[in-house]
């Protein structure tokens, strides 16, 4: 991954037990995710301007909001990976989409099945949480990671920059029945964690 000079934001949340279904093209078993295709990011206007930084492209979309027809402003960007199997560069084109109105403050990573990077997501024990991790590059560019807790405090495994960012974020208090989700900037040390700047 890239060294922490390089790193210039990251977006992260925690995967729910719904999610684990979405990458097999499933529906949520449990109220912790959403729909069948979309990782939900919880307070999308305290983490829209992260979002806006990673997909820069807006696109203006026709979606249903309250039974009728709207236009909304969509978000596109690319993410790039390394496939696990055949060590190939992928890259392939990536949406995020505000709030639905049966969800209004969750916006969403859409098509998740279609991202190797995410088909083998680790098992959650005791202690180690797993996350879905977006780093966005000085260059632009964003790496979309899956991440086990128990790995932020292994020698090397991360850049020390992140790995204390999101050790933070997840032993920060939270609402009840609320899965951390965080964004920190390095280039303007602005950060949102669990509904507050990250302290």
């Amino acid at each position: 991954m890239a060294q922490g000079d390089e790193v210039a934001r990251i977006l992260f949340k925690k995967i729910g037990q719904g999610d684990r279904q979405k990458v097999k093209k499933k529906s949520n078993v449990a109220q912790t995710g959403g729909g069948a295709r979309d990782f939900r990011f919880g307070r999308f206007k305290e983490i829209e301007d992260a979002v806006r930084a990673m997909f820069p492209v807006v696109l203006k979309a026709g979606r249903r909001r309250k039974k009728q027809k709207v236009m909304l402003d969509i978000y596109k960007g690319q993410f790039h990976w390394h496939d696990k199997e055949t060590d190939e560069l992928l890259t392939r084109e990536a949406i995020f989409e505000p709030p639905t109105t049966a969800r209004g403050s969750e916006g969403r990573l859409t098509r998740v099945p279609e991202y190797s990077c995410f088909k083998t997501i680790p098992p959650e024990t005791p202690g180690n949480r797993i996350l879905v991790l977006l780093i966005q590059r000085k260059d632009g560019s964003v790496w979309p990671h899956l991440v086990e807790e128990k790995t932020l405090s292994e020698p090397g495994a991360w850049d020390p920059k992140v790995a204390k960012v999101l050790t933070a974020c997840l032993a920060a208090k939270r609402p009840k029945n609320h899965a951390p989700v965080g964004y920190y900037d390095f280039t303007s040390d602005e950060s949102y964690c669990n509904g507050k700047p990250l302290q």
